[in-house]
């Protein structure tokens, strides 16, 4: 039988919005092979040499500027390699076998949560606007999220602004949210924004970090993220 998040209507008191912020990469959906091809056809173009699958994806949270600097050196001509990036991923995800792919029940819960009567729901991604919109599209989730909070917006994970606008961009208090993440770079940010955190064991940075690095929960399947956030709909 299916779990769904509840929506059964409450009190006044008990209605009052409750923001959960999710990150993209790793925690909704597996970016695995997006992620390693990209990075071999742009440092192949620029003639670097390609990192290790394990370095790359050990960066995976952070804006892409920064992760390249890292990867390739702060030498490297960053800004015309995050360009190549923008025009090569449409072209990647427009192959199934690069695409970004949901991972088991994440759909599910996100349709759930849209229909609970106190649950706002948005997006805090190490992409920028133009890459992360036509992902959404394409998974048809845009209508999801009241705000998304995105690379271009705001400093890089772990600085706190991308939670902060998106507290400022629904009216919701700091105690009334929660983030939803898969590295320490997430947990880092919730905690410098004040707000709880919830990381997922699936992605990039595995439990015992992300509860080192603050996160109030680890959930390691996505029920018992479900569980955990249909807790913080009825606190």
């Amino acid at each position: 039988m299916t779990t769904h998040i509840s929506v059964q209507r409450r009190t006044d008191h008990e209605n009052e919005a409750k923001l959960i912020i999710f990150d993209f990469d790793g925690t909704l959906v597996d970016s695995r092979s997006l992620i390693w091809e990209s990075h071999r056809i742009v440092f192949a173009e620029f003639g670097l040499p390609l990192p290790l699958p394990a370095d790359s994806l050990a960066l995976v949270g952070q804006t892409l500027d920064v992760i390249l600097a890292q990867l390739a050196g702060p030498t490297a001509p960053i800004r015309d390699m995050v360009h190549a990036y923008d025009l090569l991923l449409p072209q990647l995800r427009a192959d199934p076998a690069f695409a970004e792919k949901p991972f088991d029940g994440i759909a599910e819960l996100l349709r759930n949560l849209s229909f609970a009567p106190n649950a706002v729901l948005g997006m805090a991604t190490g992409h920028t606007s133009i890459t992360v919109a036509p992902a959404l599209a394409a998974l048809r989730w845009r209508d999801f999220f009241r705000t998304i909070q995105a690379a271009d917006m705001a400093p890089s994970k772990p600085h706190p602004a991308m939670l902060l606008q998106a507290l400022e961009a629904t009216g919701v208090n700091p105690e009334n949210a929660i983030f939803v993440g898969d590295t320490t770079y997430d947990m880092e940010m919730a905690q410098a924004a004040k707000v709880r955190s919830i990381g997922v064991a699936w992605g990039y940075h595995g439990a015992e970090r992300l509860a080192a690095a603050g996160a109030r929960h680890v959930a390691y399947t996505v029920g018992e993220l479900r569980t955990y956030l249909q807790a913080v709909l009825d606190d």
